[in-house]
Order: C-alpha cells, then structure tokens, then sequence
C-alpha cells in the first residue's frame, strides 16, 4: 500500500505569509479607521461654528475689520475643501466704512492624501467679483499701508527687511489663481485724483517657488476719461527672497505693444522696484530701472529709461497719436513722476534726457517747398504746386530736452539733410500738446527737386522758420522777405562803398 506524505512549506515561507497577512490587517484596519474618522468629523464638525474665532484671529494678525458674510462650506476627502462666500476687509481707521476688499465668493483646497507624508498641495483659488479699494484719505494716509508689530505703517517685509519668504510659506504649492469679475478703485483725497480699473481678470497657473507659472491677465483701465484695454501674456516666476519674475511676457495697451518683457519686481523701503527691466519696443530695445513709491504721498515713479533702435513713428502714435515723426531713434531719459497728483501726470514730469533719430521725416511739411515757393512769389513768379503728401527728410535729428513740470525744453536741436540745415530751440507742453520752436534754416544744396536752383540772395544767410500750435496741426512760418531785404540792402552797401573806393583812388590819382 502506498501512503502519502504531506509537504510542508518551509518554515521561512510560513513566516514571509503570516507577515503579509499581519501588513494588510494593519493597512486595512489603519484605512478604516480614517473612513471612520472623516465620516465623525464630517458628522460633528461645522466650521460655521468657528467663524467668530476665524474672524477674530483675522482681525488681530492684520488690525483690520473682517467679516464673512456667507454660510461656510466645506468638504473633506478626497479633497479638503473651504468657500467663504463673501468676504469683507475693512480700510481700518481714518477711512470710514469704505473697505479695502470685499470679494462676492473665494474658495480654495488642498489634497488629502500628500498630507500624509508632510507635503502641502494646494489647489486653485477662485476669487469671484473682488473688488480693491485703494483709498488716500485728507491726512495723507493710505489703506493699503498695514502696521507692523511696532504700530508702525509700511509693507511689511518690504520696509526694510529683505523680503524672504518664511520657510514654511516657501514650501508650499499652489495650484493657481483664478481671478474673475474683479474691479479696483483708486481715490486719493489729497488731490481728487481718480482710477478705475474694470472689469479685471486673472488666470495664474500652477505656483511653486522658483517654477514658472503661465499668466494672463486682462483690464480695462480708465483715468480722466482715457481708457487703456491692456493684456498681459507671459511667464510669473515666485522666488524664494520675495521678487517677482516676469519672463517672456507681452503687454498690449491699445495700440502699444511690447514684447520679449523681462522683469524682476521686489519690495523697496518705499514700495517697489523693478529692475533689471527689459523688453523688444517697436522694433528696438528697452531697458529700464522703475522705482514705484506705494508709500509716499504723489505716489512718485523714478525711472531710468534707454531705447535703442525704436521706430519713433509708432511709437508716438500709439502713446500721443502724433503721427508726424518718423525714424530710428535712441533716447535716453531719467527723472521722476507722479502717478497720483490731481492732474495728468504727464504734468509732472521732472527728467533730463537726450535723442538722436537718423533717416527719418516731417510729414505733413516740405520745408524746401515751402521756401521755393515763398521766393517765386517774391519774385512774382508762379509758385511750384503743393505736395499732395508733403514730407521734410532727414538724415540725423538731435538734442538734448530739460523736462520741468510737464513743459520740454531744448536749445540746441540740429537737424541735417542733403537739402538743408536747421539749427534752434523751442519747447513742446506735454499735456497741452503744443510747440513753440524757433529755427533758423540753411539751403546747403540744390533746391533742383523742389523747384530751381537757390537764387544768390540766399546764399550765406539763415532763414527763420517758426513753429507754433498743436502737435497735430501746428503753424509753419518762414520769413524769407525780411532775408532777401536784409541780403539786398547789404549787397547795396556793398555796392556804394566799392564805388566810394574807385572816386578816392581816382582822386589820388590826380592829386598825385
């Protein structure tokens, strides 16, 4: 008879088994009672319940009112979730009821499960219709200015620490930041000045320190009824000392555009600067250093600007909607404005600069024509027709320009070309736009394309040419009567005195 024998794993084996068993019971047991443990929390906890003690500690970290207007809601797994609701921040004292930013709706949440391991996932924030109100009241003061731990006012790390990150803040994620329906209000009673910005949009995405985030933003922003429709399309970059990076951004307001922008703002003792600063500028290159002072009265913006390279035709066109200038340009400017002074701030403009434009032209005005034709009516000759699209080229247009209180000035303009010379000064009223030029002008060549030769009466002699009115139909006036009277009544002198020469040699002569 044959019996069998049973086989017996072998020792290890059974050990190896009853582990994996032991692991899973745990797994599972630790998996239920975190079920457990959301559901009892789910069931008992209403953060409602603690909306006096959110409020509170709000109030006491910032000094300001705050206030939710909603029913909290909320949710627990897989995604820990919050909504406000409506929320309301208050201005503090010196600005009456007037809020600095009540929102219609702001929710954000975090990942359950990364907590596990220490990690700190947070999903998208929606702001839903905020609206920010910047607020300068009779004393001075702004509500944008909180106290620090002293009672001091500032912006906080920025007022003179470096504007570091804490540690626990540099570690986190975001998941973005959708903004929608926003508006700002801008109200400085120091001056009356006035700003509005409506409607705002903002869609940031994914946020961790030092990785590049995709922005866009738009706005419609309207200032003693002027409107800019600006968009902004690039990359945002949070570094961990507290700046700001913008990388291969577009900005379009209106018809300005600029392209290629790089830039880093950070927090200064009086506000904000940003530097470096560069962008491509109709078809040139931009760079630039902008201190912004959120914290002074005026709220002054220093600059330290250089174009190189720029088509100055549209360029003027989309900043002042001059269009009678064309040409490559390089300029450099430094000097200082205030943003907020209850007039145009173009007004305030106090700089230092200087250009220089080569091959470009006047358009609307044929200097050389104009003199051409002042002379065959002089001469009682009929004058050569008008241009039907008149145009004074040039080689190279430069100066220096003293900017003070909004009026430019300049005395040592200089422009050459193949026909003529003019040499001069004049000042231009930023915010009237206006000129006021005094030149003198040379004919250095031939006036063969403009109707003849140059007669002699003109040789050697300048030709003052005043400009004067708008920029965009300015008066144009060459007294070019007064030259050749001038000339002719030198050539008379001339004249008598080669005769009174001859009579005294003839008179030595017979005397000798």
């Amino acid at each position: 008879m044959i019996s069998f024998k049973r086989y017996d794993p072998c020792p290890a084996y059974q050990q190896e088994s009853r582990f994996m068993r032991v692991l899973f019971i745990a797994l599972g047991s630790l998996i239920g009672l975190i079920v457990v443990a959301i559901a009892a929390v789910a069931l008992f906890f209403d953060p409602n319940d603690y909306r006096d003690q959110i409020t509170t500690a709000v109030e006491d970290e910032l000094g300001r009112s705050f206030a939710i207007d909603d029913e909290i809601g909320w949710s627990l797994f897989p995604r820990l979730a919050i909504d406000l609701g409506g929320i309301r921040l208050g201005s503090g004292d010196g600005f009456g009821d007037e809020p600095l930013l009540t929102a219609e709706g702001v929710s954000a949440g975090m990942a359950v499960m990364p907590l596990l391991s220490g990690e700190v996932e947070l999903e998208t924030l929606r702001l839903d219709a905020p609206t920010i109100r910047l607020i300068r009241n009779e004393t001075g003061d702004a509500n944008w200015a909180f106290a620090d731990a002293e009672g001091q006012s500032g912006d906080n790390d920025g007022a003179g620490g470096d504007g570091a990150l804490p540690d626990w803040l540099a570690g986190l994620s975001l998941g973005g930041i959708d903004l929608s329906g926003g508006r700002i209000r801008y109200a400085d009673a120091t001056t009356g000045d006035r700003l509005r910005v409506d409607p705002l949009t903002l869609d940031l995405g994914a946020i961790a320190i030092g990785q590049t985030a995709p922005l866009t933003l738009e706005a419609m922003i309207e200032r003693d009824g002027e409107q800019w429709d600006a968009r902004i399309n690039g990359d945002l970059i949070v570094r961990s000392d507290g700046t700001l990076s913008l990388r291969e951004t577009d900005l379009r307001a209106n018809d300005l555009a600029i392209t290629e922008l790089g830039a880093d703002i950070g927090p200064s003792a009086d506000g904000w600067r940003i530097h470096p600063l560069s962008a491509r500028f109709y078809e040139g290159e931009y760079g630039g250093d902008i201190r912004l002072g959120t914290q002074q009265n005026r709220m002054p913006l220093a600059f330290n600007e250089g174009l190189n390279g720029v088509a100055m035709g549209p360029l003027l066109a989309a900043i002042t909607g001059f269009e009678r200038l064309t040409g490559t340009a390089g300029i450099n400017a430094e000097g200082e404005l205030a943003l907020s002074g209850g007039g145009p701030p173009l007004a305030t403009v106090n700089a230092d600069g200087d250009f220089s434009i080569r091959d470009g032209a006047f358009k609307g005005v044929n200097i050389a024509r104009l003199i051409r034709q002042a002379l065959a009516r002089l001469q009682g000759e009929t004058p050569p027709p008008a241009d039907e699209t008149p145009s004074t080229d040039f080689t190279s247009l430069t100066g220096s320009v003293a900017v003070r209180d909004g009026v430019a000035r300049t005395d040592d303009i200089a422009m050459d070309s193949p026909v003529l010379r003019l040499r001069g000064e004049g000042q231009s009223d930023l915010v009237e736009q206006t000129l006021d030029f005094s030149l003198d002008v040379d004919v250095v060549s031939s006036l063969q394309g403009q109707g003849g030769q140059p007669p002699e009466a003109l040789r050697g002699v300048s030709i003052p040419l005043q400009i004067e009115g708008s920029w965009r139909d300015p008066s144009i006036r060459l007294d070019i009567a007064r030259v050749i009277q001038q000339s002719q009544g030198t050539q008379i002198r001339e004249r008598v005195e080669e005769e009174v020469d001859k009579v005294r040699d003839r008179l030595e002569d017979l005397f000798n």
